[in-house]
């Protein structure tokens, strides 16, 4: 798993808390989305566990650094568990800069810039998820955070939404039952994730 290992129990096995900001240029076009994601309280402490655990004179700054490429470069392999959409149609992405890991109230967060291949108009026929297809891991827009969206550089008549996701109940049963030694059919995490929109007034 891309986050390291967690203990046994039902799908999911941990949690992200994250936010997402919405970089436009000055045409107006969306270029890229800012994320920040904060792993659980579970996970954080394995992860500082591991790189305490680590031999060398490196500072644990160093140590998060050195993690952050990891991770980064594990996303590369995995769309960065970004999928930006246009109406029907998945977009693709370009790559990832501007990452870092840090400690926030001793949980360890990963902020990254991902860029779309082609910046898109501004609209609301675009929207986005962010999701483990395997469902290993629960991605939940983080309500510790008045704007858990935030649109940059767009119109102040422009801003950004949570649409929950609200999946059959006999599915979220089939999946909890998943016990740590069982797959989850590839792509359920879809099912489960909250999609961010735009939503602009007309002037």
């Amino acid at each position: 798993m891309w986050l390291g290992t967690t203990s046994a129990m039902a799908h999911p096995h941990g949690w992200i808390d994250y936010r997402v900001t919405v970089m436009v240029d000055d045409q107006q076009r969306v270029t890229a989305l800012e994320q920040s994601w904060k792993m659980d309280p579970f996970q954080s402490l394995t992860m500082v566990e591991g790189l305490e655990g680590v031999t060398g004179g490196e500072s644990m700054a160093q140590r998060l650094d050195a993690l952050g490429h990891e991770i980064a470069a594990n996303l590369a392999t995995q769309h960065y568990l970004t999928h930006v959409y246009d109406g029907e149609q998945e977009l693709a992405l370009g790559h990832i800069e501007d990452y870092t890991t840090r400690l926030n109230d001793n949980r360890v967060e990963f902020s990254f810039i991902v860029t779309l291949a082609e910046p898109q108009p501004l609209s609301d026929a675009l929207h986005w998820q962010v999701y483990d297809g395997t469902y290993f891991i629960e991605f939940l827009y983080d309500d510790q955070t008045e704007q858990p969206i935030e649109l940059v550089n767009a119109p102040s008549q422009c801003h950004g939404e949570v649409v929950h996701a609200d999946p059959d109940p006999a599915v979220v049963a089939g999946v909890s039952a998943i016990d740590v030694t069982g797959d989850a059919p590839d792509g359920i995490g879809k099912l489960f994730s909250d999609t961010g929109v735009i939503k602009c007034q007309k002037p």
